[in-house]
């Protein structure tokens, strides 16, 4: 039962007298002026009337302050299990990102581009137009392959668009020689972890022998050894020479014999063959029946019988050579100037990234990381080292020492995605443990005790250790994202700490006891805190609406700053008021009442009151044994489960109790000493602060004209400023290495690719200092769908630096793209790894029927575009057309002797190209027998006009006899965009943002080229998906604010109220835009995303401020007067806030390592708006505030002029119309 006490007197316990704080008023302003019991005092309330009767005596009790050990097991086995999750999350560089893309890519051999235009890609996109969720379809036909690309919109489920569009792929016809399509996913993430490169070291490997063998060695011991390995998905070989059986048919023995090749394939397809004939059962055994007359050598292959003529067998040997060979190389690889054989390392779904590179080196024999300069761990110096990226020392029995020392091969990682994301996942765990720290560092300025300083710091590691566990449970792993969200609100985490603290403070001051104080001050502020909380979440349920890269790529960040927000809700309501409730805790010396001590003596004074040895003794029964026991699960779950690992636990839980014992109370005596001066001039500082604002906000108050004024002239600016911004979709990440595409003229064969461009790696290689290693490409991969304009005539340099400067590196790439360039017949273009699209920047479609007129259109835009400074590596993808041998048939000729068109052209095509025939059993793989004519056959064009197309036949008769063969030009490529044809000319960025880069694009175009009635252009690439997530971004960041509001109502039961917070909103846009501009930051969608993020934190300050005017206006106080000493009261624990906040993302906002490019943008938006606002709502806020008190005081006053009496100013009561709005009384 609670019991009045007389006005002005306080209540404490017994037990609590010596926690007094003298009697110093709770509200008690810098410049001396009185609030809290003083303002009460003189609005005529006793502080029992300005607080509930229910704490008179202090006796209110929760659990909380009841159960302290209960609490304190909650809270440990939160953090337990948080840490345990924080050890199991894997570790990935982004997000899982589902793309909405597919790529059909179907081989069809020996097809010019015009016939898979026909044949393939137009058959495929009217089978596939009507799949659903399809937002656009565009195909690239060239020669020997179409790629049909499918673009579906983003909240399209990707596993019914890939199982609908099998179904339609199967109801496709298409011709006999083409391949069954292939279903390629575009995602960065199934990049290969590790790039492995083996080559010989003698010259066995030299010549075509030594590169079958290479491939042998890497199909056979390299990839089955590492395929076995935990989390490796898959291992793919590129390179070498993959072994063939060749069978080499004379063009005059199949004349002389009258046997054609389809025949020879015939036969040996019948007679390799193993086939179960059932069961037979005699007596009590049961036998298999099996035929086995597989080719068991080549002796088998020659001696088989093709045909019997006049009595006498001929066999394949009578008709030509049967050898081993190799297929026809499409792909060459070289690692440091050696060709070698690449294996590319893929990783399981839900692989610890980092982990399983780690265990892939191990198994290689790599595990030294930072060794220097040796790329092969199969060097003969069995002891060297490796560069960061390649191999280092081998324990003895590693899969690279075992190649060595049996084959001669050379072993090692040539490139490891691990290290990139390692170093980007460190980077941000530093970042957000740098700005922790400086968090706690402000908060020990403002709050002046080290205690309480502790109280509200531990609210950042147990939130975040309590945040790994929901991440866990939610699939998110360990990102730059994640990561980044956590680094983002690591500052705002002690926020409602601070606040239910301040109120604890504030009772203590006011009489109550420990825990009746600990109680009162959490439920008078707890709607406050879970107000605020709500308003800086609510502002990512609106992310739901943004399409793009933007929804899916920021969800985990969005979810990390909920999660670990809603935590330290948790804490500061469940875990500060239970400290707070404690003996041993002494929080004397902190609080506003400290705001009056200006001087050194009385601030010197107030320091002493807190004992040293009370701090140790707090400290000595809480925190030290709780690192402790954090530190044991640490170490145990890290596996230490051995006895030294035990050993080495006891050893330290030793020395912490010894700490804690004996040099806790010097350590902090000491700590005091040290902290004195800095406390001191902190504490002038303040004061004279505090001091400056009251005039300054009642000047503000007196002038709301010249206020309002300055507020439209900071937003005039402000769009002002944000019409200069340069745009992007977003920042360029720089991951240590860059690519440089050349292509030769379309039709180089890939040895004259590898003669021409092999020594441009000498040149890379004399880049001393800067460049790491250079791993060379030449040709295409058929299974890469991120690559549809690759082949024989394109080489790819994929270059690895050494750690530098940005500068250094924009330097070193313009100085290539120029070397590159400059080579005749060639273009070359820079590409970097890609986080989010695969776009190029700069995509412009030229929209056409007729391929002559588009050719030219498109020549002329690539001219037209090289000249701009904005742009960079600008090509066509029309250029010289790949050189033909057109056959054209007559008819009627083939009609005279009997053939048709079918055969001939199928005839052509086996003794040219080849078939396989069969598959051979070597050893345990089984490789292709291929027919095909001598190569001395079908050497030259004369040879082909001299080809026999009526074999069998009584006279023969040849290629040129039915047939015009000529040499002709055709497309290298036909593009079509939702079924029309387009040319497309692509760019990268220059000395200009997307955004300047597509407007002076669109000027150029309409200016200066003359454009046919049926010829159109649009710019697209990564603009489009700009235009696209911005329009949503907005719309996210329109409903954002509507959700504060609609929070902030909801709290103050005010339709008024809101409105007056939410003018912080537009200040902190103030702020955004001015840093932006001034730091010269692209807008982006990391900057959209830190100004959604601002919308829900920028009101806390003012919904702290509002809120506290109202308390001052119902106890009585005038309008300005609440006003102002609201404002001055609160200064300290805005700025303390504001300052916490900004602290904490400054180490993100440096941009400081690996992948900052991403973080830094929004650490800036968020530092920016969040300074300027809360410059800004000290004065304008307060204003509105009162304009909005005097127009609706003027309105009800109206309103109620009929009644007989009027009620007096600040007292809250509903109103019959609204029931929101404050009703002015007469004076009290």
């Amino acid at each position: 039962m609670s019991q009045q006490t007389p006005p002005g007197s306080s209540h404490r316990k017994d037990d609590d007298v010596s926690g007094a704080s003298g009697g110093d008023p709770a509200l008690g302003a810098g410049d001396g002026e009185s609030g809290g019991s003083e303002a009460a005092s003189s609005s005529g309330l006793s502080s029992d009337e300005a607080a509930p009767e229910a704490f008179a005596q202090g006796d209110r009790r929760t659990f909380v302050t009841d159960r302290p050990v209960a609490v304190l097991m909650l809270f440990l086995a939160l953090v337990v299990f948080g840490a345990l999750s924080y050890q199991r999350l894997p570790v990935t560089l982004m997000p899982e990102l589902s793309y909405p893309t597919l790529t059909v890519r179907t081989e069809y051999p020996g097809a010019a581009p015009e016939e898979v235009e026909n044949d393939i890609s137009r058959r495929i996109e009217e089978a596939l137009g009507v799949v659903g969720g399809l937002r656009r379809m565009s195909s690239v036909s060239r020669a020997g392959v179409s790629d049909v690309v499918l673009e579906f919109s983003w909240d399209t489920e990707m596993s019914d668009a890939v199982q609908d569009t099998l179904e339609k792929l199967d109801l496709v016809f298409l011709p006999d020689q083409a391949e069954r399509p292939l279903l390629l996913r575009f995602d960065p993430s199934l990049d290969p972890v590790l790039e492995l490169s083996l080559a010989g070291e003698d010259e066995s490997f030299s010549g075509e022998a030594g590169l079958t063998r290479l491939r042998r060695l890497a199909e056979l011991q390299v990839k089955r050894a590492l395929e076995p390995i935990s989390g490796v998905a898959a291992v793919r070989v590129r390179g070498g020479l993959e072994e063939e059986i060749h069978v080499r048919l004379d063009e005059e023995a199949l004349e002389r014999t009258r046997i054609s090749p389809s025949r020879v394939i015939d036969r040996l397809a019948q007679e390799n063959i193993n086939l179960a004939g059932g069961t037979l059962k005699e007596g009590r055994t049961e036998f298999m029946v099996r035929t086995v007359n597989e080719f068991t050598d080549l002796d088998q292959i020659r001696r088989t019988v093709v045909q019997r003529i006049d009595g006498r067998d001929v066999r394949v040997e009578d008709l030509g050579v049967v050898e081993r060979g190799h297929r026809d190389r499409e792909i060459l690889t070289r690692s440091e100037g050696v060709e070698s054989v690449q294996l590319d390392v893929y990783k399981e779904a839900d692989a610890n990234m980092v982990a399983l590179a780690k265990r892939v080196r191990e198994a290689v024999g790599e595990i030294d990381r930072d060794a220097a300069q040796r790329r092969l761990v199969g060097s003969k110096e069995v002891g060297g080292e490796g560069s960061r990226r390649g191999a280092g020392t081998r324990p003895p029995g590693g899969l690279a020492q075992q190649l060595y020392e049996s084959e001669g091969a050379a072993l090692g990682v040539v490139a490891d995605r691990s290290l990139f994301i390692e170093g980007s996942i460190s980077e941000v765990r530093n970042t957000a443990i740098l700005g922790g720290v400086l968090a706690v560092v402000v908060l020990f300025l403002f709050l002046r005790n080290l205690v309480s300083t502790l109280v509200v710091a531990v609210a950042i590691p147990i939130s975040l250790l309590i945040t790994f566990a929901p991440l866990s449970l939610l699939d998110v792993s360990m990102n730059i994202m994640s990561l980044g969200g956590l680094a983002l609100g690591i500052g705002m985490l002690v926020d409602s700490s601070i606040v239910v603290l301040e109120s604890i403070f504030r009772c203590r001051e006011e009489g109550d006891g420990r825990r009746a104080a600990a109680v009162r001050g959490t439920l008078e502020v707890r709607s406050a805190v879970v107000a605020s909380i709500l308003t800086s979440i609510a502002v990512f349920f609106p992310m739901v609406f943004v399409e793009g890269i933007a929804g899916q790529a920021f969800g985990d960040l969005g979810l990390a700053v909920v999660i670990s927000l809603l935590a330290s809700m948790v804490v500061a309501l469940g875990f500060v008021p239970m400290l707070a409730s404690r003996r041993g805790w002494s929080f004397e010396g902190t609080g506003d009442a400290l705001q009056r001590l200006r001087h050194w003596n009385s601030w010197r004074q107030a320091r002493d009151d807190w004992g040293a040895a009370r701090a140790a003794t707090g400290a000595r029964r809480l925190l030290l044994p709780v690192l402790a026991l954090v530190l044991v699960v640490r170490l145990f779950v890290g596996g230490l489960f051995e006895a030294l690992g035990k050993l080495v636990v006891g050893v330290v839980i030793l020395l912490v109790w010894l700490v804690s014992r004996f040099l806790a109370p010097p350590a902090v005596a000491l700590f005091r000493i040290t902290t004195r001066p800095l406390l001191a001039v902190t504490e002038r500082g303040l004061d004279a602060l505090q001091r400056g604002y009251r005039p300054a906000l009642r000047g503000a108050l007196a002038t709301p004209a010249l206020v309002l004024l300055g507020v439209g002239l900071v937003l005039l600016l402000s769009v002002w400023m944000l019409t200069r911004l340069e745009t992007e979709l977003l920042p360029e990440v720089r991951q240590g290495e860059f690519t440089l595409e050349v292509a030769l003229p379309v039709g180089t064969p890939l040895e004259e690719t590898e003669r021409l461009l092999s020594p441009l790696e000498e040149v890379l290689l004399e880049e001393q200092g800067s460049i790491e290693s250079v791993l060379v490409t030449y040709g295409y991969d058929v299974t890469n769908a991120q690559r549809s304009d690759e082949g024989e005539h394109t080489a790819r340099f994929k270059i690895l630096l050494e750690p530098m400067a940005p500068q250094r590196e924009d330097e070193l790439v313009e100085r290539l793209r120029r070397r590159f360039a400059s080579l005749p017949d060639t273009t070359a273009r820079v590409t970097r790894p890609v986080l989010f699209s695969f776009k190029t920047p700069i995509e412009v479609e030229v929209h056409g029927e007729d391929l002559v007129e588009l050719r030219q259109l498109a020549l002329e835009v690539e001219d037209r575009l090289q000249r701009l400074p904005e742009l960079a590596d600008v090509e066509s993808t029309m250029r010289s057309g790949a050189p033909e041998i057109q056959i054209a048939y007559d008819r009627e000729l083939l009609s005279r002797y009997g053939l048709n068109i079918a055969d001939v052209a199928a005839l052509v095509r086996n003794q040219v190209k080849g078939e396989e025939a069969t598959l051979y059993n070597l050893r345990d793989r089984r490789v292709p027998i291929i027919v095909r004519l001598a190569e001395e056959d079908r050497a030259s064009v004369a040879d082909l006009r001299e080809l026999v197309v009526n074999p069998g036949g009584e006279r023969p008769i040849v290629l040129d006899a039915v047939a015009d063969v000529r040499l002709g030009e055709g497309p290298s490529e036909i593009r079509r965009v939702d079924s029309r044809r387009v040319a497309l000319v692509r760019a990268n960025l220059g000395e200009a943002s997307l955004g300047t880069a597509v407007d002076r694009i669109e000027a150029v175009l309409d200016r200066d080229v003359e454009w046919p009635s049926d010829t159109t252009f649009v710019v697209s690439g990564q603009s489009r998906e700009w235009e696209r997530s911005q329009r949503s971004l907005w719309l996210a960041l329109g409903l954002s604010v509507f959700l504060v509001y609609v929070i902030m109502a909801a709290q103050f039961e005010s339709l008024v109220h809101p409105l007056v917070i939410m003018v912080s909103i537009p200040l902190a846009f103030f702020g955004t835009v001015a840093t932006l501009f001034l730091l010269d930051v692209n807008l982006s969608i990391v900057v959209f995303l830190g100004m959604i993020l601002l919308a829900g934190i920028v009101v806390n300050n003012a919904i702290v401020l509002v809120d506290y005017i109202n308390t001052l206006r119902r106890r009585g106080l005038e309008l300005v007067d609440a006003v102002v000493t609201a404002g001055t009261v609160r200064l300290r624990p805005i700025l303390m806030t504001t300052a916490t906040t900004t602290l904490g993302l400054l180490p993100m906002a440096l941009g400081l390592g690996q992948g900052a490019e991403i973080r830094t943008p929004m650490a800036l938006a968020v530092i920016g708006g969040l300074v300027s606002s809360t410059v800004l709502t000290l004065i304008v806020v307060p204003v509105v505030y009162a304009l909005f008190d005097r127009a609706l005081q003027r309105l009800l006053g109206r309103a109620n002029s009929g009644e007989a009496a009027e009620p007096s100013p600040g007292v809250a009561r509903r109103d019959e119309g609204d029931g929101l709005t404050l009703q002015p009384e007469s004076g009290s």
